[in-house]
């Protein structure tokens, strides 16, 4: 019971700081108001300034976050995978997701890994679909809890005690490949 406690009380954690930064407020490019009154003073006419669009309120954003605990060995290796409409990934170290991280491959009877999204916007969020992979050759049994956040802004959670090899998929719009999880 204990366990639990811990595990959902990370989960909340977690989740809340998903809102937070979701619902955080972003500013306009640095100097684009000082573009426009320079503009004014050059030109007394309307139609040779162009109006420039704000851009769209971009910030970075943790998407994703898989903890994991009371693994019993050393070398437990969980790993966070996330996946984007063009076929990218990321994952067991490596990224190839556009304006994106994702921290170092980690192994440990206790971890996390977490995905940032640089390239988040409320209005036009990209779909990232996410994958828990654990491959080991004996019978570790490793809790985990994962938080994402899907495109629409929803932060979503699941808690596991699985077996000692699994993977879970959990789709956000994008194409989960087959096989990204060897067993």
């Amino acid at each position: 019971m204990r366990r639990n406690k811990g595990i959902l009380a990370a989960c909340m954690v977690a989740a809340l700081a998903l809102a937070i930064a979701i619902t955080g407020t972003a500013t306009a490019a640095p100097g684009a108001s000082k573009a426009a009154k320079k503009c004014k003073k050059r030109h007394s006419t309307k139609k040779k300034c162009k109006k420039r669009k704000a851009d769209a309120r971009r910030s970075p954003v943790i998407r994703a976050t898989l903890t994991w605990s009371d693994g019993g060995a050393d070398d437990v290796d969980m790993d966070l995978f996330v996946f984007d409409a063009d076929g990218n990934r990321a994952g067991n170290g490596s990224d190839t997701i556009p304006l994106s991280s994702i921290t170092p491959d980690f192994s440990g009877p206790a971890g996390s890994e977490t995905f940032t999204d640089s390239l988040f916007s409320p209005q036009a969020a990209r779909d990232l679909s996410f994958g828990v992979c654990y491959t080991v050759g004996g019978s570790v049994h490793t809790p985990f809890t994962i938080t994402y956040v899907t495109a629409d802004g929803v932060v979503h959670g699941d808690s596991q005690n699985p077996g000692s090899s699994f993977h879970y998929d959990y789709p956000g719009g994008a194409p989960i490949p087959s096989g990204y999880c060897p067993h």
